[in-house]
């Protein structure tokens, strides 16, 4: 009798998940045939798609033995995210070895018993989802690690603190209430700029309802029974003890935490009034290590020491961006997403009318899978819907507000996106992990959205 024990499944690692991604890509490329549509230029002299001209030309399918070469071309091609990841990690890691996080969670840590925790959850995804209207996730990736300190601290997980920053920022991003990219798509499709607003908070709203209490039922849950977190007995997630690390508020870490939220105040106000992008934003967090060390007493090697070893924690989370990017690099040298859109669009003529908009959320959705890129998915995108909203007699306000939320609310599911690995990446949580909390709130979030839709379309949204 064999009493041999039997070895237990074990879930492959995060870059396995996004190579199985190249792979099914790769094998695409032999069975989509290649296309291009036809484009033109406007009065304003910029080009755009012509959905009436599509014609399929020679295959250029990508061989699996080429992955590889992609990877690395998709490093290089990221290097605006990923050298961003280093600098923002290693200034951050300054900030933590101040223990100015650790004081503050001490203090947050006391003061919130007897249940009262759980106002910090949707307090702080509102506060998240006001920065998402008009910033991209992406540019938040060094706040994960604060996200999971602030988590733990009140007895959740660290998907939580995750979900609290990632997801807030989604659906905020989703909405697109003045987003940029909003009013790029209206652009395109020929509408005023930011018009239509009050149906984007109003879908702001309801998603913000629905991720708060979805994060908050299951942070609980995991508050009161620890066994219930999905990230129960996995290995390589951050850690932080708030038992082991008790730490007195003193004036030092006033100071830091004032270089802090000046720093972060500084941050925001560049993006929104100057639009400073991920490397611009970046500097921030060396002017916040160079600050906040030498206010705390660090000298400046011990700064650099530190500033250093945080870069090299980044080192998944900058992988993953660029394997992520590999995705997209293979199918544009295929030729396969202008066929993949109009088979899309092709679809759309067997459908009800009322079901149209709610078709053209889904098809974005799957669009999305291929273009990740909320302003290269516009150029594709709305040339195509704008003209199939007019046959399907969908509202072109509704095609945008389609766009948006098939644009954003699956981001947080597809393993080759670089806000979601990048984020769960400097958590150390596994993308199978991630997939376990996440699946059931978009599944929610993508039902609201079609709701909306149905919405929009009998409501004649404008």
């Amino acid at each position: 009798m064999d009493n041999k024990p039997k070895k237990s499944f074990k879930m492959p690692h995060s870059f396995i998940a996004v190579i199985f991604v190249l792979i099914l890509v790769s094998v695409m490329t032999y069975l989509v045939p290649a296309g291009k549509y036809g484009v033109f230029v406007d009065a304003a002299g910029k080009e755009s798609i012509d959905p009436s001209n599509f014609q399929y030309i020679d295959s250029t399918p990508v061989s699996i033995f080429l992955i590889p070469y992609y990877i690395v071309r998709a490093l290089i091609k990221q290097v605006n995210i990923i050298i961003p990841l280093f600098v923002i990690s290693g200034g951050l890691e300054v900030i933590i070895k101040t223990n100015t996080m650790h004081a503050f969670c001490c203090i947050l840590g006391e003061k919130c018993t007897n249940g009262n925790q759980k106002i910090f959850i949707p307090l702080l995804i509102f506060v998240f989802s006001m920065i998402g209207i008009t910033q991209a996730p992406m540019k938040f990736i060094g706040f994960a690690p604060i996200g999971v300190m602030l988590a733990v601290t009140l007895g959740y997980d660290a998907v939580v603190g995750v979900a609290i920053a990632l997801c807030g920022i989604g659906l905020g991003f989703s909405a697109g209430i003045v987003g940029p990219t909003t009013a790029v798509a209206q652009e395109l499709a020929g509408i005023p700029a930011y018009s239509g607003l009050s149906m984007r908070v109003a879908a702001h709203a309801v998603l913000f309802v629905v991720t708060a209490v979805y994060i908050v039922r299951y942070g609980e849950r995991v508050r009161k029974e620890p066994a219930q977190s999905v990230l129960w007995g996995a290995k390589g997630i951050m850690e932080f003890r708030v038992d082991e690390n008790k730490v007195e508020m003193n004036r030092k870490h006033c100071l830091v935490l004032a270089t802090f939220i000046i720093g972060f105040i500084a941050m925001m106000t560049g993006c929104l009034k100057w639009g400073w992008d991920l490397p611009t934003t970046s500097v921030v967090f060396i002017w916040m290590a160079i600050i906040g060390g030498l206010v705390y007493g660090f000298s400046p090697s011990e700064i650099c020491e530190i500033f250093v070893s945080g870069a090299k924690g980044s080192v998944f989370s900058a992988m993953i961006v660029g394997l992520g990017a590999a995705a997209a690099l293979m199918m544009d040298d295929a030729n396969i997403l202008d066929t993949v859109v109009m088979a899309l669009a092709s679809c759309m003529s067997y459908l009800p009318v009322i079901l149209r908009a709610p078709a053209m959320f889904i098809m974005n959705t799957v669009i999305n899978f291929f273009v990740s890129s909320a302003t290269g998915q516009s150029a594709i995108v709305m040339p195509i819907f704008t003209p199939l909203a007019d046959l399907s007699g969908v509202t072109r306000q509704t095609a945008v507000l389609a766009y948006k939320l098939g644009d954003g609310l699956s981001n947080y599911i597809f393993p080759h996106v670089s806000s979601l690995m990048g984020f769960i990446g400097a958590a150390g949580i596994s993308y199978d992990r991630w997939m376990r909390f996440m699946w059931k709130l978009f599944i929610m979030q993508a039902l609201v959205s079609v709701g909306i839709m149905m919405l929009c379309q009998m409501i004649s949204y404008t």
